[in-house]
């Protein structure tokens, strides 16, 4: 052969192997991380420019044969080579990212680099409204809270009696609940004592104490049993009407009791039927000049039973009547002056309960009660009731309080069959600021009896909290009594500054 066809034959092959070798499938089945296979290529380039000396790809390639300088964008990068497990290979770097279609679905996706949202673990506290409400302590499965204030004052009349003297006083209060913390049933204790006592010794100390317990069960379908118990002791004061004559101290008086009531109010139409029974006992009252006046003759027992039903208009109100029984058994078959009270006793009570949420809570009712005697020498005693207690609320951080009350209580005097006694009390608590509350009150009780007898009360208070566990208060207090009786009206005036501490 010649040697231009010789010539002419080797370019026909070169021409034919370079374009198998430039084509696009031979170059994408060549790995683009196999050194051996970029250097032979790249060992051809003759020009300064990268596009030319850099031939791993195939548009690259076609371009320097072309003879063109400009280079094409590059296109989206294939995916790697899946090789065998048992095949050594190095990492491949991940290409560039392409555009984002949909903005929303930046931070989901792994070049996202938005940030993520904290996670909070454990239940967030509840938003404190009183930042000076009692901490409490937990006693097992217990809420404990804890309250002592002791406080010193001076009244006008320091015994709130007629012809009293002006003196100074101490009064210690402790105020302790203790609340079960169960997913079903509660039980509570609530202590509410205070011991005042004069600065001379000549004058009466006056211990008072009010302890109340209850314990409620969930039943079935809506049923709840509830059982109650108490026990209050106090001192006769000078102005009760069943205060020996004569007696110059104040002599304890107890009063314990108990109840069990069933009830359902899950339903429109609501019912409750309670048993109950109350014991009332008199220390010996001191009448001077070494005299001691037996008051066991006012020590008696009631056994009451009381039913109750309802029905709901709207979850708002609920009219109710009310019936009551009870009987009246004196340890003593006969008083001091031969009268055998034992008596049975029938009310009836017809009212309303409010429930308009934070407003209006509450019920009122009025009646009619009887209370017949055993001894034929003792008339019947019969009277209209009007009992109720409401809070109201009429605007943000103020509360009003009303209750009312009608009670039948015995007599000491011969031929006596006792009296009624009538009550009123409104209470307003008024927080001014975070640390600083006032509050105010005006009570009425008026008794009917042969000799009537009134007690107007009123008083304005206030309480700054100097942190959550130490308050600053204060009390005003005006106190008069008016009776039928001669030479028994008087007033009292006290002022009292002390120191409150809780938990």
């Amino acid at each position: 052969m010649s040697k231009a066809g010789k010539q002419l034959g080797n370019f026909f092959v070169g021409s034919l192997l370079a374009t198998t070798l430039l084509s696009p499938a031979f170059a994408q089945s060549v790995p683009s991380g196999d050194a051996n296979q970029v250097s032979v290529f790249s060992s051809q380039g003759t020009s300064g420019d990268r596009s030319f000396n850099d031939l791993s790809s195939a548009e690259a390639r076609r371009n320097q044969l072309l003879g063109t300088s400009q280079r094409a964008p590059d296109p989206t990068p294939p995916a790697p080579v899946e090789l065998p497990d048992n095949t050594q290979r190095r990492a491949i770097p991940a290409g560039p990212a392409g555009p984002v279609s949909n903005l929303s679905t930046l931070d989901q996706t792994p070049l996202g680099n938005a940030p993520e949202s904290p996670v909070q673990s454990g239940t967030p506290s509840a938003p404190e409204t009183d930042p000076f409400a009692p901490t409490g302590f937990r006693l097992g499965t217990f809420d404990v809270n804890v309250s002592l204030e002791q406080a010193i004052g001076y009244s006008d009349n320091v015994s709130q009696q007629a012809g009293g003297e002006a003196g100074g006083f101490s009064e210690t209060s402790l105020d302790a609940t203790i609340t079960s913390n169960w997913s079903r049933h509660q039980w509570q204790t609530s202590i509410d004592g205070s011991y005042r006592r004069p600065f001379d010794g000549d004058e009466v100390d006056q211990p008072q104490l009010q302890l109340n317990t209850s314990l409620r069960l969930d039943l079935i379908d809506g049923y709840t049993a509830t059982t109650r118990g108490f026990y209050n002791i106090s001192t006769q004061g000078f102005t009760s009407s069943t205060l020996a004559p004569g007696a110059v101290d104040n002599p304890i008086q107890e009063n314990w009791g108990a109840s069990l009531e069933l009830q359902r109010t899950d339903r429109k139409l609501q019912f409750s039927l309670t048993g109950d029974i109350d014991r009332d006992e008199f220390q010996p009252a001191d009448l001077g000049n070494g005299i001691i006046q037996n008051e066991g003759d006012q020590n008696n027992t009631e056994y009451g039973i009381t039913a109750r039903v309802g029905y709901e208009i709207s979850p708002a109100l609920t009219p109710f009547v009310e019936g009551r029984y009870a009987i009246r058994d004196f340890d003593q078959e006969s008083d001091r002056n031969g009268n055998d009270r034992d008596s049975n006793s029938f009310e009836l009570r017809g009212g309303v309960e409010v429930d308009m949420g934070e407003k209006l809570t509450g019920e009122i009712a009025i009646g009619y009660v009887s209370e017949s005697f055993e001894d034929p020498a003792l008339n019947d005693l019969d009277a209209f009731t009007l009992d109720g207690q409401l809070n109201w609320s009429p605007e943000r951080d103020t509360q009003v309080s009303l209750t009312l009350g009608t009670s039948t209580n015995n007599s000491i005097n011969a031929g006596e069959n006792g009296s009624i006694i009538y009550s009123g009390r409104v209470e307003v608590d008024r927080q001014l600021t975070s640390r600083l509350s006032m509050n105010a009150f005006a009570s009425a009780q008026v008794e009917t009896n042969e000799e009537n007898n009134t007690i107007m009360e009123a008083g304005v208070g206030a309480q700054y909290w100097v942190n959550r566990f130490m308050a600053v208060t204060g009390q005003i207090d005006y106190l008069r009594f008016q009776s039928d009786a001669p030479g028994s009206n008087f007033d009292a005036t006290s002022g009292q500054i002390g120191i409150r501490l809780q938990r």
